[in-house]
């Protein structure tokens, strides 16, 4: 990881085409893959769409996938996932795509190359933010470059201030 900040952002209504799915990584042959291509096939559509909206851009124009827990209950355990950009809150959404709001708060960003794993870490060093599980994305500035051994250029996961210990 190249850069690691927390910035306050927000809101946003991220907006994009969904798919729900069962929240089963470890399990032997899931298609959770499978899904994930199935909306970013569509995202030469969602993105030319949304880059026309221009009066509806914010300051994090990347093309990115967000991985959301809106719909998880312990029975149905689903997990979102969106390919899509942030857009300013109260966009309209374009006939057959989907959004997911997000509030004011804190955004842990991490760049440089896949840095999830990087990017919790240096989270859990800091003494004044936790993740809090609400949302994760991958971000993708050049679209053109995947499937060439480019990966995601960062992560983002959003933050909540630590509440104070009580001595």
């Amino acid at each position: 990881m190249e850069k690691f900040e927390i910035v306050k952002c927000g809101p946003y209504r991220f907006i994009g085409k969904v798919v729900y799915y069962r929240n089963d990584w470890g399990r032997e042959g899931n298609q959770t893959d499978v899904l994930q291509c199935s909306v970013w096939a569509e995202k030469k559509w969602v993105f030319n769409t949304l880059d026309a909206m221009t009066e509806y851009h914010t300051d994090m124009p990347y093309g990115s996938g967000l991985y959301m827990w809106d719909r998880y209950d312990e029975r149905s355990q689903l997990q979102g996932f969106i390919a899509g950009k942030f857009m300013k809150a109260e966009t309209p959404v374009p006939q057959g795509m989907d959004y997911f709001d997000i509030p004011e708060g804190y955004i842990a960003k991490g760049w440089g190359g896949y840095c999830e794993n990087e990017l919790y870490a240096k989270l859990n060093e800091s003494n004044e933010y936790i993740r809090s599980g609400f949302w994760n994305s991958e971000v993708y500035p050049n679209f053109e470059s995947l499937g060439k051994g480019d990966y995601a250029a960062g992560y983002f996961t959003c933050c909540t201030l630590k509440e104070p210990k009580n001595i």
